[in-house]
């Protein structure tokens, strides 16, 4: 197999546990408590991004939650957020209902998004984010990202709490990596 290849599907999985962690650290630090943790169990998580409206392709993955870590979880994708200077307003409430804008700077790159998060955090929740670049992100100036994640049961025989499968099958483990950044 060409070595560039055996790598793109390390960065696939890479690319989404940076996303599950970013998603996790979309409710500000004052709201985070507000949300309810995610389920305990197998939770099937589908992400489609794409340019402007409309999509490019879905990449669908699962984790397997444990929801007494959930709140180290999501610390961990609020240091992101601290990291990149990211700010909410024009924060709404609502039932089963969340949405605010952010910007974050990213290097020299600021991103601007309008993110709603709505659902139970129980059986399942979705949540979509509208983002502008600037400058382009690889040539893009906007894109629209939807995750819709979905609890399917109890986690799988042989998996441990933290484990993200992403396609291709390759399983990595968030709470071990949390762990090991912390040492």
């Amino acid at each position: 197999m060409h070595r560039a290849f055996a790598i793109v599907p390390a960065i696939t999985a890479m690319s989404a546990v940076a996303a599950i962690a970013a998603a996790a650290a979309l409710a500000p630090s004052a709201l985070a408590q507000e949300l309810p943790k995610r389920k305990s169990g197998l939770w099937e998580i589908r992400m489609e991004s794409g340019a402007g409206k409309g999509g490019g392709g879905g990449h669908l993955m699962t984790q397997c939650v444990d929801q007494s870590r959930d709140d180290a979880f999501r610390q961990m994708g609020q240091q992101m957020e601290r990291e990149n200077k990211c700010t909410r307003t024009n924060v709404q409430r609502g039932p089963n209902r969340l949405s605010f804008d952010s910007s974050c700077d990213f290097g020299t790159m600021k991103t601007t998004a309008k993110t709603v998060i709505t659902g139970d955090f129980n059986s399942a929740y979705k949540m979509e984010i509208q983002s502008r670049y600037e400058p382009p992100m690889m040539g893009l100036k906007e894109g629209t990202t939807v995750m819709e994640a979905k609890w399917t049961g109890a986690c799988k025989p042989g998996q441990r709490p933290g484990d993200v499968t992403v396609p291709g099958g390759m399983t990595m483990n968030i709470y071990d990596m949390m762990d090991a950044k912390k040492k």
